[in-house]
């Protein structure tokens, strides 16, 4: 089966926290500078800024967020862009090494409207919390049965009115060959010896997702329109947008 995710995650935070976000090499622990740095948190704000204008566009014109959930934070690349829209941001994410880091940069740029929640399953998490639910590039790195367990509880704890942003993979190339390797024994060793990476750099795994699964469990939520962006970086995908009601 794929290696545990939790444990690969915690070691993208310990060695390399923001190649773990986007994998580019100029993001590298080694590579990084000040202008790769100032680089990735644009990045950040030009994203969000696009998925306010989708909101205003398509789902809700009058739309302003009060409190917000980001899921699988990481070091609060989109965190700290949501939160100059609303009044209070919670990041969630499984990795401590990567909310420490993202911890670290709150704290360095006196940000007071966010806070982090550690947790692998969002268990004990609350229905009707947030009025803005976000995921990106997240899900796809969750095996299926787990991260729709999870988005079950994310679906109930946004509140009637709230608007979600959920990104999800639905074709991988690769997932097959992947679902094939992952049964042999040491195989993420294997995998980084051919590449000649070192034996434990951790392994991103992709999943696909079914769609059909999804858009019932949003539409059983109570929304009653959605707007969807295809997204493709090697793994085909779509960004839904919906209000639940």
């Amino acid at each position: 089966m794929f290696e545990n995710s939790d444990h690969e995650w915690q070691l993208f935070g310990d060695k390399n926290p923001y190649y773990g976000v986007i994998s580019d090499e100029k993001l590298q622990q080694k590579n990084l500078t000040e202008e790769a740095m100032v680089e990735f948190w644009n990045s950040g704000l030009d994203y969000i800024d696009s998925v306010f204008l989708n909101i205003e566009h398509h789902i809700d014109p009058d739309f302003k967020p009060e409190r917000a959930l980001d899921f699988g934070c990481g070091v609060g690349r989109l965190a700290f862009a949501i939160r100059k829209r609303c009044n209070h941001v919670s990041g969630i994410d499984v990795s401590s090494s990567m909310l420490a880091e993202a911890k670290r940069q709150a704290a360095i740029k006196a940000i007071d409207n966010l806070s982090f929640i550690e947790s692998s399953d969002c268990h004990g998490l609350g229905e009707n919390l947030f009025d803005f639910l976000h995921s990106y590039i997240v899900f796809q790195h969750i095996p299926v049965a787990r991260g729709n367990a999870i988005l079950d509880k994310l679906l109930a704890s946004l509140c009637s009115g709230g608007v979600g942003v959920l990104h999800f993979t639905f074709r991988n190339p690769k997932y097959r060959a992947w679902r094939i390797i992952s049964k042999i024994p040491y195989n993420k060793q294997l995998r980084n010896l051919i590449h000649g990476r070192p034996k434990d750099t951790p392994f991103m795994q992709m999943n696909e997702y079914d769609l059909n699964e999804i858009m019932e469990k949003i539409q059983r939520q109570g929304a009653r329109t959605c707007h969807l962006v295809f997204t493709d970086h090697g793994v085909l995908g779509a960004t839904i947008y919906f209000q639940k009601v």
